[in-house]
């Protein structure tokens, strides 16, 4: 009996402490993850301001010295794009830092409760409460509350790759838009996951990222989605499916609700070297 009751102190013990300090290390990571970037969306507004102060001292009158206006101005609707996506990323990460809090806070009252169940059965004093030292801690983690109202969403997974891929990046390209037709979209993001890895500068590859991006839309995963699309407009900047980026990310944004960021992804397909595309067309009945 003495052994038996050993036993289940120690286990329920041990069952008790794995959730604490797990659940630590992962709202460390996502709060260093949240800092970063929110190091970077105010570093991108600072660049924002300085740019547009320049060009406010320098005046109407000396605009035509600036040779390489045109470049403020792409860098100035590049940054904003970026800060849109900072921002939409920011928010993300806070609910899932809550999420994981609170998904924390519950297996650890959950492995509380079944301990208090054994020493009750074994009519026996619980120890004293563990130190921050004991969990690994090196400063106690705050409370998050319960401001999250819902789980993050994890985007798709890709399903397995099929056999008799084309070895080419022209060829997978083709095989995935097939698939993407077929509402195929996992296997289609294989594939191109595939193209992206062993096929990097391939000229294809803008369309290739862009489909990749595309997938994600096709399956409401409009999250992921935005990310992807936001990597064409900052890895491809001369490339026509910039232009188509910027409209499927307003896209993305309109269909979460979100009508400010769709707006600005709108009217970032008709400015510029995308004025006159077709995508700056579908824009303009959006706007």
């Amino acid at each position: 009996m003495a052994l038996l009751f050993v036993g289940l102190l120690a286990a329920g013990v041990a069952r008790a402490g794995d959730p604490g300090a797990e659940y630590a290390r992962q709202v460390s990571t996502a709060q260093v993850r949240l800092a970063q970037l929110e190091a970077l969306l105010v570093e991108a507004e600072l660049r924002i301001e300085q740019l547009e102060e320049v060009i406010r001292q320098r005046g109407q009158s000396e605009q035509s010295r600036l040779e390489n206006l045109d470049q403020v101005v792409d860098e100035v609707t590049r940054l904003r794009g970026s800060i849109e996506v900072l921002q939409f990323e920011t928010g993300e990460l806070k609910r899932a830092v809550a999420d994981q809090q609170l998904d924390g806070e519950r297996r650890q009252l959950h492995a509380e409760m079944r301990l208090a169940q054994v020493e009750k059965f074994l009519a026996i004093q619980p120890p004293a409460p563990p130190s921050d030292a004991d969990l690994g801690l090196t400063e106690r983690v705050p409370h998050a509350g319960s401001g999250a109202s819902r789980p993050p969403q994890l985007p798709a997974r890709d399903e397995p790759i099929p056999e008799n891929v084309p070895a080419d990046a022209k060829g997978k390209l083709d095989a995935a838009i097939a698939h993407m037709e077929a509402d195929r979209q996992g296997v289609a993001r294989a594939v191109l996951r595939a193209a992206i890895e062993h096929h990097a500068g391939a000229p294809e590859m803008d369309e290739v990222r862009y489909r990749f991006a595309e997938t994600y839309l096709n399956e409401g995963e409009y999250r992921a989605a935005i990310s992807e699309f936001n990597k064409v407009v900052n890895n491809h900047p001369d490339s026509p499916w910039k232009c188509w980026a910027f409209y499927r990310m307003g896209e993305a944004f309109e269909s979460m609700g979100q009508v400010d960021g769709a707006a600005a992804f709108y009217k970032g397909a008709t400015e510029r070297e995308c004025k006159n595309s077709d995508a700056a067309k579908k824009a303009k009945d959006k706007l």
